[in-house]
């Protein structure tokens, strides 16, 4: 944690900057941290390639989301927590992929009716899951295809927990609905 110290300051009036889309402040903040922050994620997940997709991952976010930043708050505090909980969330996917790996069906489907079923299934969740409100799509995806919790997607989409419970039930009904002959 020593270098965490030693790495520079990144002062309230380059946030201001980079509040308001400025591109070389957003570049200084990447080249002042990015380097410091993949070491400190590899302490967790002891993966360059892991540790690279986390950093970039939380400099995604707060570019995305630099008019939300507080020029008063410490950014490096921030990076290196933001960096820290992205680890920690990737160490628990790799858990949940560990586990229930052995369950997994490695055999392929033989049966020619199973595999045409099986296409036919995949195609209706395809369509049907496109037929749902641009809305609910979204949060049906991040949710279930970017394993997003609820709290996150409410944090990117700018909308309140409730709105996104609402939205990923509505989500759910109407899939139900449009694979019901499937679900018998």
């Amino acid at each position: 944690m020593l270098f965490f110290m030693l790495l520079p300051d990144f002062s309230s009036n380059d946030i201001e900057k980079l509040c308001r889309g400025d591109t070389d402040a957003f570049e200084r903040l990447f080249r002042t941290y990015s380097r410091g922050l993949i070491h400190f994620c590899l302490r967790y997940v002891n993966d360059l390639h892991i540790a690279e997709n986390c950093v970039q991952e939380v400099f995604i976010h707060i570019w995305e989301h630099r008019s939300k930043l507080d020029p008063k708050q410490n950014i490096k505090s921030y990076l290196f927590t933001a960096v820290r909980n992205r680890a920690l969330k990737e160490i628990r996917r790799e858990t949940v992929r560990r586990n229930y790996q052995p369950h997994i069906i490695l055999e392929p489907i033989i049966d020619p009716y199973q595999k045409m079923h099986a296409k036919e299934l995949e195609s209706a969740i395809a369509e049907a899951i496109a037929g749902l409100p641009e809305k609910c799509r979204q949060v049906f995806e991040m949710n279930r295809f970017e394993e997003l919790t609820y709290r996150e997607i409410a944090e990117i989409l700018n909308i309140s927990i409730k709105t996104v419970e609402t939205q990923m039930g509505r989500a759910l009904k109407q899939l139900r609905q449009a694979l019901a002959s499937f679900l018998k």
